[in-house]
């Protein structure tokens, strides 16, 4: 059924009868690995067994919009993953990934959050009826979010304290086993939608900022709102159409797109328009 000559090998590297000479304990150790890492590529090779990397790099993401999908190396939220987001704006950019999910049937619950204007979340694409947010203490969220894992397939958290190694660890397991998503917000002064904050860009500014997330154990998706700009208004006066929003993911790079869009929802950027056609030679002068 597969080489087993290579497996008779991977148990001898364990195999320390009938060793003449003993070789000291450093050597045996650094030669007992190397040789446990060449015969691990050979069985992921002859009997087709596949790291842990690349079995959560197959595993089908959960879909997003289709201008966020191009922020994840997948095309969508991970499952069984922590996603982190910081960033001014990352609570809107986080709402808008958990559309699509709660769309589909599937249910989302925000730990932390405060009140988030509902109104604002239903523009973003967030199906009402399948979003629980629970005003929840700062030093329960982490009890809190360890109960819900198993029931909800997204949870969007604003952590109220930075969690231990340990307490990580453990989160990071649940995830597997259930197989959600956890979405942590990192330091952010955007932790509510109000209505003020729709009208206002002023009006975030003025939130409290959070506390920055620690990485947790296998979570391989960081994005970063790292600036925004508001468009619509012309010398202080008009109505705010648009937020463009420039981002950057630990492993697809800088993007930059539109959210909320003039209907409230995320949108890809346009791209600049000009009335020189494209591939037009221009002469340029010497200064």
């Amino acid at each position: 059924m597969g080489d087993t000559s290579a497996l008779a090998a991977f148990e001898r590297v364990f195999d320390t009868g009938g060793m003449s000479a003993a070789p000291s304990p450093l050597t045996a150790s650094a030669e007992a690995v190397t040789e446990a890492r060449a015969l691990t590529q050979r069985l992921s090779r002859s009997l087709g067994i596949p790291t842990a990397s690349s079995l959560l790099d197959q595993a089908r993401p959960r879909p997003v919009l289709p201008a966020l999908a191009r922020l994840f190396a997948r095309g969508g939220l991970p499952q069984g993953e922590a996603v982190q987001m910081s960033g001014r704006s990352a609570l809107s950019l986080a709402l808008a990934c958990c559309a699509l999910t709660t769309q589909d049937g599937g249910w989302c619950a925000g730990i932390g959050l405060g009140e988030p204007a509902v109104s604002a979340m239903q523009d973003l694409g967030v199906h009402l009826p399948r979003f629980v947010c629970l005003d929840t203490p700062a030093q329960d969220w982490m009890r809190v979010t360890s109960i819900l894992i198993e029931s909800f397939d997204v949870l969007l958290v604003a952590p109220g304290f930075s969690a231990s190694a340990g307490e990580r660890a453990r989160i990071a397991a649940k995830l597997r086993d259930s197989r959600a998503t956890l979405i942590l917000l990192g330091r952010t002064h955007a932790t509510a939608l109000t209505s003020a904050a729709r009208t206002s860009p002023s009006a975030a500014r003025t939130a409290p900022a959070l506390p920055a997330a620690a990485p947790f154990p296998g979570s391989s998706e960081h994005v970063t709102v790292l600036g925004e700009s508001w468009e619509g208004t012309d010398e202080g006066s008009g109505r705010l159409r648009r937020r463009v929003l420039r981002v950057h993911s630990a492993r697809t790079g800088e993007h930059t797109l539109v959210l909320p869009d003039p209907q409230g929802a995320a949108a890809p950027v346009a791209p600049a328009h000009s009335d020189v056609p494209a591939g037009t030679l221009r002469l340029v002068r010497d200064a």
